[in-house]
Formats: C-alpha cells, structure tokens, sequence
C-alpha cells in the first residue's frame, strides 16, 4: 500500500458500537413508557369494569323494584280471608349470603304474554334460590359473575285456580303458562306492618291473622366482591339495615285495619266452629 493511501486509512472515522450505560438508558426509558403505556389501559379496564357492574346492578334494581311493586300494588285477598287460593305467605329464612324470605299472593293483575286473558287473576311467589335450584333456562337467563357470587330472585306467576270445595269446582285456566323471572342478589329481608302491635314483624300468614298487612317492606342486597364487602364494613355501613333496594308498600286491603275484615256472610264463623270440631 501506498504511503498516500495509508495516510487516508489512518485518517478515516473509526466506527463502534453503543455503549453499556446508553443500552441501559434506553431500556430503563422503555421500562417506563411501557409502565405508563400499561398502567393508563389498567385504569381504563378497571373503569369499564366499575361502570359495566354499576350498569348492571342499575338494571337488576330497576327490574325487581318494577317488578315486586307492580305486582304487590294489586295484592288481593277475599273479604274474610278464607280462601287458601287467595293466602298471602311470607315466611323468614336465611340463605348463603343473609335474609331469603319468600312472599307469596294473589293479585288482580292479569298474567303477561300475548295469550293472557283479562279477569284472570294470578298468583306471584318471590323466592330467593340457590343457582342450583333453578332450572336450565333460568341459569341461562341470569349472567354469571365470578367475582360477585350471588343467588337468584325467582319472581313466578301463574294463573290462580279456585281449588276449594267450600267455593266452587276448580278452574279450567291453562296451568302451563308460567311466568318465571331471575334476577341475581345476595339478600332480599321481607317485613310485614301489623296495624295490631303497629310494628314491623318478619312473618305474615292472612289466613291465621283473618287479614292483610298494613304494609310490605322490601330489602334487597345485590351481588358484591370479598373486597366491596371488605370495603363497606371498613366504610362502618351495614349491609342488612342500608340495603341496595329499599322500598315500602301500602296494602288499601290491609291499612289501618286492626281487626280481621268484617265477617258479613259468617264465613268465618262456620270456619272456627269447623276447626273445633277437629280439635275435639
């Protein structure tokens, strides 16, 4: 090689690679837009989530409140309060996750659907079941949440047939057009105003009171996580006594009453004097 051509070689840039602080660097400067990349889409997801299970918790309250108050304005029982096809039912019990009561009556709404006739009046039973107990198509109806166990509100109705040889033959009314509803909760505590001992009592059965209640006193919990339960017992807020769905019901039937209803064809009086003749 030439004594020129050396001198240029001698004189061109020398090319190297980076260096280990700047690959550090830039990993450390990936490292943190990856964390802020990553932390912004958690809080989005977590907002979804938050506002999807506020959604739905707006939906299952709106539903259960129209439904049980709808049904329950038009709660209806014969005047003595005899007739077992009219008995309005409510019994205390506890499930898995607090209160499950069950209230069941009769009302002068008509069962829904196309097929439901007018003048037919039906029979409504709320009930909280484990998802164990329902059947198939109801399990699918009601959406499945891991986080938030919950059990099902089964809201039933179906057509009242008069069964009672004291008051006629049964109805020709199609049993089989059923009604059924679910709608996931955790709780739902039923109270009764007796106008008697004007206080709010757990149980209720018109055929031994001989008469309504004043008033029916819905409490519904709805689904939520250990952490939300966590939370709320931190926050000092009972679940039983601040319920999710909280409202009552006036009886026209049953306010102000005291008294059994008035007796004017002595129906109950042929009942007493049968139930002493069984006891004697």
């Amino acid at each position: 090689m030439t004594p020129i051509g050396r001198q240029i070689h001698n004189n061109s840039p020398r090319q190297r690679g980076f260096t280990l602080l700047e690959v550090l660097i830039a990993i450390l400067v990936l490292a943190v837009l990856v964390g802020i990349v990553f932390t912004g889409f958690t809080s989005v997801t977590n907002s979804m989530v938050m506002a999807q299970s506020a959604a739905e918790m707006l939906r299952s309250r709106q539903t259960a409140w129209r439904t049980l108050s709808s049904s329950v304005q038009g709660v209806y029982a014969d005047s003595a309060c005899l007739q077992p096809e009219y008995q309005l039912l409510g019994t205390s019990a506890d499930g898995a996750f607090g209160p499950a009561d069950t209230l069941r009556f009769a009302t002068s709404l008509p069962m829904r659907g196309a097929n439901a006739l007018p003048g037919i009046t039906k029979v409504v039973t709320c009930s909280v079941v484990d998802r164990s107990e329902a059947g198939e198509d109801l399990m699918n109806s009601v959406p499945v949440d891991e986080e938030r166990p919950s059990a099902i509100l089964l809201i039933q109705e179906e057509p009242l047939i008069l069964e009672s040889d004291d008051f006629g033959a049964p109805s020709d009314t199609d049993t089989s057009s059923v009604y059924e509803q679910g709608i996931p909760v955790a709780s739902m505590d039923i109270l009764y105003f007796d106008g008697t001992l004007n206080e709010w009592v757990e149980e209720w059965d018109s055929l031994s009171q001989r008469r309504l209640p004043g008033g029916i006193w819905f409490k519904i919990n709805f689904p939520r996580s250990e952490e939300e339960r966590q939370q709320a017992f931190a926050e000092g807020i009972d679940l039983q006594e601040s319920a999710d769905l909280e409202f009552m019901m006036s009886l026209p039937l049953g306010r102000e009453v005291e008294f059994p209803f008035p007796d004017f064809n002595n129906l109950r009086l042929d009942a007493d004097e049968e139930e002493l003749e069984k006891e004697t």
